[in-house]
């Protein structure tokens, strides 16, 4: 008797804030980085920011090429809407994206990407590269086994 075993779908797995999205640490950093959130002004701000442009094209030729694309990002899924008409204004493709459960606020964002990479695999996806700009979250891509590309220096 043999189980069938659902097909693994190689993927590249993409950040949002810092990696595909033009984020100031500085000024947008303390609204969701601290101890109290403020994931409404945090929107606001990033809903008009601009595309990081070579990394929107590595995307674009990767999924043009056939690629599976999946996004997985710290910002919390509750806000799914305006993170995909983001996307979509910016024609950033994708296949899969993966946000902070909702319940996970007070979670690192190195640990809140461990758990969705795990949900990442259970959903059939087999990341082989990976584009993050978070120094802490780059390290534990890396831990992983995955090749992760800093894509902007991230020590925040």
């Amino acid at each position: 008797m043999s189980f069938d075993t659902p097909a693994r779908r190689p993927c590249a797995v993409f950040d949002i804030d810092g990696t595909l999205a033009e984020f100031d640490a500085e000024r947008l950093g303390p609204l969701v980085h601290g101890p109290e959130k403020h994931w409404d002004a945090f929107h606001d701000a990033m809903a008009e920011t601009a595309v990081i442009a070579p990394v929107a094209r590595v995307l674009r030729q990767l999924k043009a090429g056939g690629e599976q694309i999946v996004l997985c990002s710290g910002r919390p899924a509750g806000w799914v809407a305006q993170t995909v008409a983001w996307l979509e204004a910016n024609d950033l493709p994708f296949d899969g994206i993966y946000l902070r459960p909702g319940d996970a606020d007070e979670l690192s964002d190195p640990d809140v990407k461990r758990d969705l990479l795990q949900q990442m695999r259970l959903d059939g996806f087999d990341p082989w590269i990976v584009f993050d700009d978070r120094a802490s979250v780059v390290d534990f891509w890396r831990s992983e086994g995955l090749v992760c590309l800093q894509c902007a220096p991230g020590a925040f």
